[in-house]
């Protein structure tokens, strides 16, 4: 084992150096040069038929448009450069990333500066359209017969700055608590980012920061992350769905990370990374007490495409079909061996039809053994006959190798198999395949809410160790559902589901019948 995840290792990283050595260098720049930049803001409501209700005129008074200087420093080009498309494309795409955003457009405009009839100078417009940002935080989830809920509130972008706070408190399937969460995205004004998060919990605490400056682009020379934290908590163990142990799982750790461009062109890039990790987790009895240097070695391709009624309604969303691949190694002298590697691609693409593959190796070795080895494999189609019509298909593959004690994959309505109750089947093998096909029926209903339709069947089993993978084994369950898209109400959780499944062979003493609802339902 341990030669083969070596020989993976050395194949990968050959494969990775033979990606920068064979890289062209940066593509050459248009001559044209950046004039002026535009920079328009669109409130959260707008008018239809020249007229707009009073309380969504009320619902615009209240709420603080993002401030220009906020989106002027996420663009990654300024007046007087070179007007490169993909930065413009990566900006766009950026910016419709923010929380506190529900779309945003960037246009470059021709402009003749001389007066001699000739366009020697492109004027950028850049367009964005607010969410609403102020949100009261209640939700409330039904999965099978468990109830989950969250109360608070949160603001996506604080007196129009970007800065993202939130005070909740919230019931899941494992335990309740009280959250406290801050992110400021221009950390005094700069490109860093700054997270911090404090959960206190029923079973114990959780605390945790970042402060990164992650590549914005592909033509970015460099990024940095750091992070450390804690918790203290009760992992809890399942058999059949029932709870059969807890296990106090405390744990500390810290990273610090460097990333850098080996090289870089508009559509690919090759980057050498290196981290230093503390991680100290006790789990009952058992300590695992690391300091871990880690090298490692990433190809990133991008090729975006925009789609439309696929997860979230009206909104845009962006597809891409490039591949990335990467692959990691990790020292911690005198004690193991860490790995990872991770491939994604798309193996088919269409103006109708995509097919995306991924796959995710990880694991640590020893004391001459492999512990917690775990690999990931996804594959995900995506077809669209007409605008409004998406069908989804997804098949998943998970294995386990002698996975630490905490550690279980399973399977239930909280996580893809619709059909059966929460955590109805654990092991160190799942396998899980899902299809579903969408209609989406109305958007933007009173600037509120879209509506859609679905059809669903899914398929799945977890083997416990030791027992053989049989198709057989696999539960089957169908079932409709209505969504809800809310893309000026929220960006975060701009979609709500509300699923009704019939399982096809329930296990003993189960009913045939479960409902979900929630905007963290899982498909």
């Amino acid at each position: 084992m341990y030669q083969r995840t070596v020989a993976c290792l050395a194949c990968l990283l050959l494969s990775l150096m033979a990606t920068v050595l064979a890289a062209a260098g940066q593509a050459k720049p248009p001559s044209s040069p950046i004039g002026q930049i535009e920079v328009v803001s669109y409130e959260v409501f707008e008018e239809r038929s020249g007229r707009m209700l009073p309380v969504y005129r009320l619902a615009n008074n209240l709420h603080i448009r993002s401030k220009e200087h906020v989106i002027r420093r996420e663009l990654l080009f300024a007046s007087g450069d070179p007007l490169v498309p993909e930065l413009l494309a990566q900006t766009e795409r950026n910016l419709r990333a923010m929380p506190f955003l529900r779309d945003a457009r960037i246009d470059a405009l021709p402009f003749d500066s001389d007066g001699d009839g000739s366009t020697d100078v492109m004027n950028v417009r850049v367009s964005t359209w607010d969410a609403w940002t102020t949100s009261p935080l209640i939700n409330v989830g039904r999965i099978a017969q468990r109830t989950t809920w969250k109360l608070g509130v949160a603001e996506a972008s604080l007196f129009g700055l970007g800065k993202e706070v939130e005070v909740s408190r919230r019931k899941d399937l494992d335990r309740h608590g009280t959250t406290y969460f801050y992110r400021d995205r221009q950390l005094a004004g700069s490109r860093s980012i700054l997270t911090a998060l404090a959960i206190d919990q029923s079973d114990g605490r959780y605390g945790g920061f970042a402060l990164e400056r992650p590549f914005f682009s592909l033509l970015d020379r460099w990024a940095f992350a750091l992070r450390g934290g804690g918790f203290d908590r009760q992992d809890r163990l399942f058999n059949d769905g029932v709870e059969v142990d807890r296990l106090r799982h405390v744990a500390r750790f810290a990273d610090v990370e460097f990333s850098r461009a080996l090289t870089r062109q508009t559509s690919r890039a090759t980057r050498l990374h290196a981290a230093y990790r503390l991680r100290d987790d006790r789990v009952e009895s058992e300590v695992r007490d690391f300091g871990v240097l880690e090298v490692g070695l990433s190809s990133v391709e991008q090729r975006f495409i925009q789609l439309a009624y696929v997860n979230r309604f009206e909104r845009t969303e962006d597809v891409n079909l490039g591949a990335a691949s990467s692959a990691t190694l990790g020292i911690s002298p005198g004690k193991a061996l860490f790995f990872l590697l991770a491939d994604s691609r798309t193996l088919r693409s269409s103006p109708r039809d995509f097919l995306f593959s991924s796959v995710y190796w990880s694991g640590r070795r020893r004391q001459e053994r492999m512990e917690n080895a775990f690999v990931d494999s996804r594959l995900r189609y995506l077809w669209k006959p007409a605008t409004r019509h998406t069908f989804v298909g997804n098949a998943v593959f998970q294995h386990g190798y002698n996975l630490d004690s905490e550690v279980q994959l399973l399977l239930g309505a909280e996580s893809g198999l619709r059909g059966y109750p929460v955590r109805t089947f654990s092991g160190t093998r799942l396998l899980l395949l899902s299809a579903e096909q969408r209609w989406f029926a109305a958007d933007d209903v009173w600037q509120l809410a879209s509506l859609g339709l679905s059809a669903f069947a899914d398929s799945g089993f977890v083997w416990p160790l030791g027992e053989r993978i049989s198709l057989s084994d696999l539960k089957t369950s169908v079932g409709i559902g209505l969504l809800v898209g809310r893309n000026r109400l929220s960006n975060t959780q701009p979609t709500l589901r509300l699923d009704l499944a019939y399982a096809l062979d329930p296990s003993a003493g189960t009913a045939r019948w479960v409902f979900t609802s929630g905007s963290a339902v899982k498909f």
